[in-house]
């Protein structure tokens, strides 16, 4: 899942996200991405629950893009 943060706030989201126990890595890059995340889930449905009920919820996430 590819992410775009505020300015700033890039320390602070990737401690949130990593606190999330289905994502297994975060990383910070440069380029049109701030943040990358790896999430393990069983299946679509719960990839969605997780992105809309966990990532999505962080403050200073501006966008995400997720690839399955």
């Amino acid at each position: 899942m590819f992410l775009n943060v505020d300015i700033g706030a890039e320390d602070r989201v990737m401690e949130e996200l990593a606190a999330i126990p289905e994502v297994k890595a975060v990383y910070f890059v440069y380029g049109p991405y701030d943040i990358i995340i790896k999430i393990d889930a069983p299946d679509i449905e719960k990839i969605r629950s997780i992105v809309r009920d966990k990532v999505r919820k962080i403050e200073g996430i501006r966008s995400t893009t997720t690839l399955v």
